[in-house]
């Protein structure tokens, strides 16, 4: 990253409470109001789509049940509620996944723009690529994780369970695990994203990834560890694919590395 340019001495540019983005000084207080406007714009849009989702929430379950469902021994019932109150609270709870899910786009639109004043010119050409790049992990991490972690799961669990009871599961506990899960993946899958960013922006280096690797592979399994139910399979499907998408972060920013140097020279 290239130095500043800052502005001329007496404007109180070296200010603790000003900083510069994009060329020009502003305060924390401009940063706190910018903050404050996309998080009301993302909360909206969030807020929208839970709304529409809480319209469908009766078929919206039943697809997200059926993962266990398919685990389930011949004869089980199904889920099952333990209070008066659990299917509308799993009825909010599904909306507000749902919502945030399908929202995404608008969300990681507002976290972006929000850091771009901070970017200098040069820089400000990576957001774009970065925040579409962001949504489609984002989904990827989701539907890899409803596809195939999450029967994986179920089907090692209930069949471990199976040899000392009966399975009865409760429509909370169930989308508990799944409100986790999801947003577990999500989040996870977004890492790759963000190491090409830093890089790019010479925070970190492709040395440093490579030389450290060997405790990036212990950091993922610990981070697999905490996300995924306790079970080995869950663990090795998650890890597997992040450190894939690792390795591929590496080979991405070689090559943008290469294309800039090609460009400077």
């Amino acid at each position: 990253m290239s130095d500043p340019q800052l502005p001329p001495s007496g404007t109180g540019a070296n200010s603790a409470e000003e900083l510069i983005a994009g060329g020009k000084v502003m305060s924390i207080w401009d940063h706190l109001s910018e903050l404050r406007s996309r998080v009301t714009r993302a909360l909206l849009t969030v807020f929208v789509s839970f709304g529409l989702a809480l319209a469908f929430v009766d078929p919206i379950i039943n697809i997200l049940k059926q993962p266990l469902l398919a685990v389930l021994p011949a004869g089980s019932k199904g889920l099952h509620f333990t209070g008066p109150l659990d299917v509308f609270m799993v009825d909010m709870k599904v909306a507000f996944l749902v919502g945030v899910v399908c929202a995404c786009p608008f969300w990681l639109y507002q976290f972006w723009k929000f850091f771009e004043p901070a970017l200098y010119p040069r820089e400000r050409r990576f957001i774009l690529p970065f925040m579409v790049a962001s949504v489609v992990v984002f989904c990827v991490g989701i539907a890899f994780c409803y596809f195939l972690i999450l029967p994986l799961s179920l089907k090692y669990l209930i069949g471990l369970g199976m040899e000392v009871g009966e399975p009865l599961i409760t429509i909370k506990d169930y989308v508990s695990l799944l409100t986790v899960l999801t947003f577990g993946f999500g989040v996870v899958f977004e890492i790759p994203v963000l190491i090409v960013l830093l890089a790019m922006l010479d925070i970190i280096s492709v040395e440093a990834l490579t030389a450290y690797r060997r405790f990036i592979i212990l950091a993922i399994l610990l981070i697999s560890a905490v996300i995924v139910p306790p079970d080995p399979i869950s663990l090795v499907a998650l890890a597997i694919p992040v450190y894939a998408m690792y390795e591929l972060s590496i080979v991405v920013i070689r090559a943008l590395k290469r294309r800039d140097a090609g460009q400077s020279g």
